[in-house]
């Protein structure tokens, strides 16, 4: 018997099925039959439980299926007959308790414990109950997945099942042949993605690993991995957290969680709760797994470990979202399916007519294999491989790593780009942008210090009285800042001005300071002037801050006042920036400090910004006129996030995260189409709106560095993680990823994407023409009774040299740079479409016509010499046009003409080295043999200037 508890209620529930190697569990609930609210409950009741991958409820059946990682202690014992099982207790799941909304002493007396933490024997106790506090990283393919990869597609397939029919007929060379080439492209995919993977491997970042907890009243180091629910963990700055905890106490405490909720400023915490349905951002008396202690100090109890915290949920929203295919992958097994049926057809025809001729079974066998050969592209994979590899190796140098080859080239196709906000777009890190003391916003460039005048000068009052209320430590004789980036930003400002800080604060020695709390959003310090008396220094929200003054320089202050200061705020706020004010005040003797209720002289305000990155507002405009649209995704603000569209001029409108629930799907998708940003936005949200462009028809590629931000890189058509500070989870996830934090590497990736695109299109083009060429042949001959021009070996030797390597060579070439001064190619559309097959029956038929004429005048031995060679001169003529500087030109000159020389001498050698003709089958060479030889290959070049061979020299500059 297995108990539940879900909507406060208890369900019984028993064991329909336990595969334990599969890790998947399927319980009988009598209750949920017919029961959807229940079934939903019990989802997200079971999937909060530690280690739980996925939980899913059917009503019809009355059954949950619930997936789980190696070792979840809870199901581990639930095949033993007769065993009870029960969910685990409350402090051990997220969704059953709201650790937020409850007071501190409330909080331990749920979990069990108290400010001198549990002793060490619960803590084992625990440790066996729940488990190791381990998150399992997001699955990397296997070196054997990797191999598998590379053969596990259609053009493959065909090759194998090519291979397959030629070793059923005796043809154990040309079996051995074509498994020589499918082993070739499959080891050239593999090494260039395992060195790729090992790459990724050496950036993940090291982690300590180890918590200071206090255990018995001890502070003790405790691995990360052994912390349970109702440990207490110190936390100072610069710590990472390694659980879900509640904060129990507060000493200035700020967090920065932007890796989670995409929050650019660090939040300040707070160990009294706040109410119940605050979103996870606005959570101020939690700490999150993931998140780091960026100021002050403070210790918080562990609610949650493992599976059962954010960063988990995150990582099962992005071990049960799949990632799509890859646009050339689709289109190309597209174009493989088409081949297939047209290889199928050819081949059932030829046996028709062998059999109806009265030929040997074996025969029409064989037959059937020189039309499958012909047919197949066998080149193909090769070429497309090369193209990508290429394209590859040109975005190394610029900083991008390739984890997945298709990516390159899909990126040609995007039309939506997806950017996250904070460490994206900007640099996620604060500084000052702004000062108005009272008179007009100025540059804080502008404003040069007077340190020997702190209390007369405005401007050097407010910078002093920034740097003074900043937090710092003493580490190693050293005075370092210990504050948000806000503070940091301050500090920095007021040294560029002309402050030192280590003689500011000697001079200004400080008594107390009091910190943020519920209600009060200022912080104060009290200082001892150098004159002797005692001033406090005031900084924080300017509206509860403007209010508690009632004088500024000029004099006093009233309402009139009050209101020019909350203009000039509002004017500053409307601009992006995050305002600060500031106000000081001198005692008098006697006078109380405890208290600052009012009477305070209002300094100034200060206006702080996350700068945008250097480039991305370049790479906006490049992305516009490729036709690309650019959407912020960001849990920022909503002001902030429009102000920084404003400075990247986006346009379009800005969509709160909470709309996105009110608005019906149909409107919703209208919306999206007019909408720049998206602002106050979860991960789950954004995984939902990239799901919802893709379904209007747009490639999105998603451009994100946070652990937030890996929903949506996976569920994209391409995911970039941006940067070197990037989290290990979005790398993880991403198809590209950049080393660096420039933006413009995106719209040159873009622009790789579609110079392997235009490539590719040429490639198959030529591919296709002298393939058609090579089945017409065949079939001619079957119709009119002559013999097999050409053997199924011979076919194989002309598609690995004459279609090949001159295909290679086209794939290639460098590109145009206009590429990005066209739109993007429509979602869907073939790689070869109506008017390109028009082409290639045109070109494949000439090409058909010179081999037909060569078999007639001397046989199977001219037509195998004329037909590759006139394939090779087609080459010629399907070279777009060269442009770029001379070295440039010249570069893809050599290696056009080495590569489609190559194939030339290789081919010649096929008609006069003793070896390879007794291989081939072809009789010793004759002058009409050589002959043909060059007429072959000079035809189709005296051909090229004509108008419908230059044609192909345009195919695929228009999609």
């Amino acid at each position: 018997m297995i108990v539940l508890l879900a909507d406060t209620q208890v369900h019984p529930a028993r064991v329909a099925r336990h595969h334990r190697a599969a890790r998947r569990l399927r319980l009988e609930v009598p209750g949920l039959v017919g029961d959807r609210h229940l079934g939903r409950r019990l989802e997200q009741t079971v999937g909060a439980w530690p280690g739980i991958v996925e939980a899913r409820a059917n009503p019809l059946s009355g059954r949950v299926l619930i997936r789980y990682s190696p070792g979840t202690p809870l199901l581990a014992e639930l095949h033993e007959e007769g065993r009870e099982a029960a969910a685990p207790p409350r402090n051990g799941r997220r969704t059953e308790r709201q650790w937020h909304a409850l007071s501190v002493a409330d909080v331990l007396e749920e979990l069990g414990s108290g400010p001198d933490g549990l002793d060490h024997a619960e803590a084992a106790a625990r440790l066996r109950r729940y488990g190791a506090n381990l998150v399992e990283p997001v699955d990397e393919r296997s070196r054997l997945e990797i191999a598998f990869g590379q053969v596990a597609n259609l053009p493959m397939g065909l090759l194998f099942g090519s291979a397959g029919l030629a070793a059923v007929t005796g043809q154990a060379l040309e079996a051995t042949a074509i498994l020589v080439v499918i082993g070739l492209n499959a080891a050239i995919g593999y090494r260039i993605e395992s060195k790729n993977q090992e790459i990724l491997a050496s950036w993940r970042k090291l982690e300590s690993g180890v918590a200071l907890a206090v255990r018995g009243g001890s502070l003790v180091n405790v691995a990360a991995t052994e912390l349970v629910p109702g440990d207490v963990l110190v936390c100072r700055s610069g710590d990472v957290l390694p659980a879900d905890a509640r904060l129990i106490e507060s000493r200035r405490l700020a967090a920065d969680e932007a890796p989670l909720t995409g929050e650019s400023e660090a939040q300040q915490k707070s160990d009294e709760p706040v109410p119940a349905d605050e979103p996870l951002a606005q959570r101020t008396s939690m700490l999150y797994a993931g998140s780091t202690v960026v100021a002050g100090s403070g210790r918080a109890v562990v609610v949650a470990t493992a599976g059962a915290t954010e960063l988990a949920r995150v990582r099962r929203l992005v071990e049960t979202s799949q990632a799509p295919q890859a646009p050339v992958t689709k289109r190309l097994e597209s174009l493989s399916n088409g081949l297939a049926w047209a290889s199928l057809g050819a081949a059932g025809l030829s046996a028709g007519l062998g059999l109806l001729r009265g030929r040997s079974f074996a025969r029409v066998l064989q037959s059937a294999v020189a039309l499958g050969v012909a047919a197949i592209p066998e080149g193909l994979p090769i070429v497309a491989t090369a193209a990508l590899v290429r394209s590859m190796q040109r975005l190394h140098r610029h900083g991008m790593i390739v984890r997945r080859l298709a990516a390159s080239e899909a990126l040609g196709t995007v039309s939506v780009i997806c950017a996250d906000k904070t460490g994206t777009l900007t640099r996620n890190e604060m500084r000052l942008e702004a000062i108005d003391l009272g008179d007009g916003a100025v540059d804080p460039a502008t404003i040069t210090a007077d340190p020997e005048r702190i209390l007369e000068d405005p401007g050097s009052l407010l910078l002093a009285a920034g740097l003074l209320n900043s937090e710092v430590e003493e580490v190693r004789g050293e005075t370092r800042l210990a504050g948000s980036s806000t503070e940091r930003a301050l500090v920095l400002g007021a040294e560029h001005a002309g402050l030192d800080g280590a003689r500011l604060r000697q001079a200004f020695p400080r008594r107390e300071l009091r910190e943020r709390s519920r209600g009060v959003r200022y912080v104060v310090s009290l200082h001892d002037a150098p004159d002797g008396e005692l001033v406090a220094f005031v900084k924080g929200a300017p509206g509860q801050v403007i209010d508690l003054c009632d004088r500024d320089r000029s004099g006093a202050l009233g309402d009139e006042g009050r209101a020019r200061l909350r203009e000039s705020n509002a004017a500053l706020a409307s601009a992006g920036l995050r305002v600060l004010a500031f106000a000081w005040k001198r005692f008098s003797e006697g006078e109380d400090p405890s208290h600052l209720e009012g009477g305070l002289t209002f300094i100034g305000l200060a206006g702080l910004r996350d700068p945008i990155r250097e480039g991305a507002g370049e790479a906006i405009r490049l992305a516009r006129r490729a036709g690309i649209r650019t959407v912020i995704l960001t849990g920022d603000q909503r002001r902030t996030a429009e102000a920084i569209a404003g400075e990247l001029d986006l346009g379009g409108g800005t969509l709160l995260a909470s709309e996105l629930a009110t608005l019906g799907r149909d409107e919703l998708a209208r919306r999206l189409d007019r909408t720049a940003v998206l602002a106050r936005i979860t991960p789950e949200e954004k995984l939902a709106v990239v799901k919802l462009l893709q379904e209007r028809g747009e490639i999105v590629a998603m451009a994100g560095d946070g652990i937030n931000d890996a929903p949506a890189l996976k569920v994209a058509d391409v995911g970039i993680s941006v940067g070197a500070r990037a989290s290990d989870l979005a790398r993880q996830v991403a198809d590209l990823v950049m080393a660096g934090d420039d933006l413009r590497t995106i719209l040159a990736a873009v622009g790789e994407g579609r110079i392997v695109q235009d490539n590719l299109r040429r490639s198959l083009h030529f591919i296709c023409a002298t393939n058609l060429s090579e089945l017409a042949l065949i079939l001619g001959a079957l119709l009119v009774g002559l013999p097999e021009p050409l053997l199924p070996l011979q076919l194989l030797w002309l598609n690995l040299l004459s279609d090949t390597l001159p295909a290679l060579a086209l794939a290639l070439e460098p590109g145009k740079p206009e590429v990005l001064d066209r739109p993007p190619a429509v979602k869907g559309a073939p790689l070869i479409d109506g008017e390109d097959l028009r082409r290639l029956v045109r070109d494949g038929g000439w090409m058909t016509a010179m081999g037909a004429g060569a078999m007639i005048l001397g046989g199977p031995p001219l037509a195998f010499a004329v037909l590759p060679t006139a394939q090779l001169g087609y080459a010629v003529a399907c070279r777009a046009p060269r442009r770029g500087s001379r070295q440039e030109r010249a570069g893809a000159d050599a290696r056009f003409a080495g590569l489609v020389g190559s194939a030339a001498l290789l081919h010649l050698g096929g008609l006069v080295v003793p070896q390879l003709r007794r291989v081939l089958r072809i009789p010793a060479p004759t002058p009409l043999l050589l002959g043909g030889f060059a007429v072959g290959l000079a035809a189709p070049m005296l051909l090229s200037a004509a108008p419908r061979i230059r044609v192909i020299r345009r195919g695929g500059e228009s999609r």
